[in-house]
């Protein structure tokens, strides 16, 4: 495995070394050895390292191609959590079965989300997976947190990662809008064909509200009533308990950037301070978002955490 990076002292293989975990999906037990549980992760900075050794049993060799894609799942999902990419590179060596090179990425600088101990990301990936491996295709997830690693990339410039933040979100709401039944019309709107505008006061009036198109009074649907890209932001985040206030201040921030280029000139004296906090508010929407999604609950890393994590997905 390239660029997997489980540390630490606690370790979730009862009575083992710190430097091995057992992470079980799907009735399989993968048993993740680390090579070097001293690894400074920023000496490999955008290098190839095989960090990881991962060992399965199985019974079946009709259940290698299982495997594999289980094993590339809990990549993708190392990789969002580590915000560095990590990737199967191949099988056992000496194995009869093996497959070609994968995708193999570099190293990126480590920005944590989930704690990287041996118990936290065992926890993290089996508390996850499920949902991930039924979401993973219709919210095109892997593609977000590939974009994600990219949009962390050391030295690259604050305006170019926040703008990759933003076409994460943009990417966010295609996806919601589509797995909600939403058809797009004329490039900019959002329609629902199972909820057209009525003209006549609905029984279930507490779901519309009135509006006025072309000097008649219509009823449109709150949640699948027709709708602008704007407004599509703020239902897809609304509907995981995020706020419209939280969501609306960064959709303008991101039109400012996008059709002016730079939210300050350079030589403000707010300009660095700014665009760090613009980039931490749109990483952060991000990362309660995704976690949100996958059925996370517990702690992680906000953007500007030092210290410790202080975010919280709770039990709803």
């Amino acid at each position: 495995m390239c660029s997997s990076d489980l540390w630490g002292g606690e370790s979730s293989y009862s009575g083992g070394p710190n430097d091995t975990t057992i992470i079980k999906c799907d009735g399989f037990a993968f048993k993740f050895k680390q090579y070097d549980i001293h690894l400074k992760h920023e000496d490999f900075e955008n290098k190839r390292k095989v960090t990881t050794r991962v060992e399965v049993q199985y019974t079946k060799e009709t259940q290698i191609p299982q495997i594999f894609e289980i094993i590339d799942d809990m990549c993708y999902l190392l990789s969002f959590a580590q915000q560095s990419y990590v990737r199967c590179e191949t099988f056992d060596l000496n194995s009869t079965q093996s497959r070609p090179h994968s995708d193999v990425q570099t190293m990126r600088a480590q920005k944590n989300i989930i704690d990287m101990h041996g118990l936290e990301i065992c926890n993290f990936i089996e508390e996850t997976y499920p949902t991930f491996k039924k979401l993973k295709s219709s919210r095109q997830l892997t593609v977000v947190f590939d974009y994600l690693c990219e949009a962390n990339r050391a030295n690259l410039a604050t305006e170019a990662s926040l703008i990759l933040h933003y076409v994460i979100i943009e990417n966010l709401k295609h996806t919601y809008a589509q797995v909600n039944g939403f058809n797009k019309r004329n490039g900019t709107k959002f329609s629902h064909p199972s909820y057209p505008d009525l003209k006549q006061e609905p029984r279930d009036i507490e779901n519309y509200k009135e509006i006025t198109e072309k000097k008649k009074k219509l009823y449109r649907h709150i949640k699948y009533g027709e709708c602008g890209s704007n407004e599509m932001i703020k239902r897809a985040f609304e509907d995981i308990g995020i706020s419209r206030t939280i969501t609306g201040a960064i959709v303008d921030k991101r039109n400012t950037i996008i059709h002016e280029g730079l939210l300050l000139p350079l030589n403000d004296s707010l300009y660095s301070k700014q665009a760090r906090e613009d980039k931490n508010e749109a990483s952060n929407l991000i990362r309660e978002y995704l976690l949100t999604l996958l059925n996370y609950k517990g702690t992680y890393w906000l953007s500007h955490d030092r210290i410790g994590p202080t975010g919280l997905i709770e039990l709803r």
